[in-house]
This record gives structure tokens, sequence and C-alpha cells, in this order.
């Protein structure tokens, strides 16, 4: 996966990843969200081709997408409703599922800790 990981940098995208699983991550100003949204979209465009020359295959319909930050800065950004991710639009969601935890675009676990709550964990 590191040749991956330097195709992603070489876009100014930032990444996690973790067996199967791989996270793009793309800072942006919530005022002018044109810019880090159009490196996303071909950063992950070049990653579905680097996946079709190597033999994988990146699920667009198995992807998620969430916009972080703070009251303002979502409320800022609230007119992105679907991001372009490797050809697909997909919806801007309110809440992430990653390697079993919930988060909000907040960055709080209030969910997360009423699932685990709810299964008496």
């Amino acid at each position: 996966m590191s040749l991956v990981g330097e195709l992603i940098y070489s876009f100014d995208v930032s990444h996690h990843h973790f067996a199967e699983d791989l996270q793009l991550v793309v800072a942006m100003d919530a005022a002018n969200t044109t810019s880090a949204l159009d490196r996303l979209a071909c950063c992950s465009d070049a990653v579905r081709q680097w996946f079709l020359e190597n033999h994988l295959q990146l699920n667009a319909d198995r992807s998620d997408v969430v916009i972080l930050g703070t009251s303002a800065q979502l409320r800022s950004a609230a007119a992105v409703i679907t991001v372009d991710v490797a050809g697909s639009p997909l919806p801007v969601a309110s809440q992430i599922k990653s390697l079993g935890v919930i988060t909000d675009n907040y960055l709080r676990f209030d969910r997360q800790t009423a699932a685990v709550d709810r299964q008496g964990v």
C-alpha cells in the first residue's frame, strides 16, 4: 500500500489505511470548498485507476463521506450535499462508522456511547 500512499500524497491528500479499509482525508476552507473537493475527486479517481491496474477494486458503494468541523464551519459547508469519490457522487452523512466506532460530524462520540450502552457492554 505504500505505492498508493505516495500517489495519494501527490494530490496533497492525507490517508489512513487499515487492512482493506482506506480513508482519504482532505482539509478544506468551509467558505471555499471547491479546491479541496476537486483534489479529493481527482485523487480518488487516481486511486481507483491504481487499484484497477493492480487487480484491486475500490467500492464507491461501500464508501462514506463526512465533513468534520465546528458548528460555524459546518453551516458554511452546508451547501455541500454530495462529494465525488472515484466517479460516484456520494451523499454527505452526519456521522460515520470507522473500524466499528461511530463519530458524528462534530467529532463527538454521543452516538457511539449510546450504541455501546444499548448493547449493555
